[in-house]
């Protein structure tokens, strides 16, 4: 009997991915109040993010940042993972130095805020864990510091806002390939990234199922992804569908 492999990002890189992409996020010790996180990013195996400029002297404590992975559709339950770090903060002495790093990487818009009403820290990784609606998963952090996030992952919320108000049909297209118990279930987007499209099945009485359905290969450029998408939609000759 043979068994099939479902092809998917690692833990370490949806967690790589959900530090990539500003989402909601705080920053917890035990000496003082949750701290609202402005900007989050995996910087090496530190995990930098900012604070308001009024945050209490934090270095050497130990702290964790929570990131709410949150849908940018409707859906019933919008948090699609929750991410865990933890480590010692650091103070940096050279914030502007340090956003000029972070924004080699990924120019985040609140990195204009820098200097100007909130302030840098740095966070190495001392433990990273990934929950979502099939469990939670510890990532070592050597897995984590050689992860790469998503290629797709500045594109994936655009993606789902345009396939969800201009092109429904498209879900009902892929909703074809799911299985039958589904059938009575409102079938939501959830995500998109190299391997595949994955999708929400909601139901008014039971719980909510996510399911993913994978492209042939996995794609290595934005050909490659409109290509998989057209597959899973039967077109495979057709235009691919953009966002915006």
């Amino acid at each position: 009997m043979s068994s099939t492999t479902i092809v998917e990002p690692t833990p370490a890189e949806r967690i790589r991915t959900v530090c990539t992409i500003p989402h909601a996020a705080v920053l917890v010790t035990d000496q003082y109040d949750p701290v609202s996180v402005a900007l989050h990013h995996m910087l090496g195996e530190d995990l930098v993010v900012a604070v308001p400029d009024d945050t209490p002297p934090m270095h050497g404590l130990r702290a964790m940042v929570e990131i709410n992975d949150i849908s940018p559709l409707p859906l019933r339950e919008r948090t699609r993972s929750l991410v865990w770090i933890s480590g010692r903060v650091s103070e940096t002495s050279d914030d502007a130095a340090l956003a000029g790093e972070v924004a080699e990487q990924n120019p985040l818009p609140a990195l204009l805020d820098v200097g100007n009403g909130t302030r840098l820290l740095r966070i190495p990784v001392e433990s990273a864990v990934l929950a979502d609606a099939s469990g939670a998963a510890s990532v070592p952090c050597g897995d984590l510091a050689d992860a790469a996030p998503d290629p797709f992952a500045d594109y994936e919320f655009a993606w789902l806002l345009h396939v969800e108000s201009d092109h429904p049909e498209m879900i009902g297209q892929l909703s074809r390939r799911l299985p039958g118990r589904l059938r009575n279930h409102r079938i939501r987007l959830l995500g998109i990234d190299r391997y595949g499209v994955r999708l929400r099945a909601e139901h008014h009485e039971l719980s909510d199922t996510d399911l993913r359905l994978n492209f042939p290969a996995p794609a290595a450029d934005m050909a490659g992804l409109q290509r998989g998408i057209r597959i899973l939609l039967g077109c495979p000759f057709l235009n691919g569908l953009r966002a915006g």
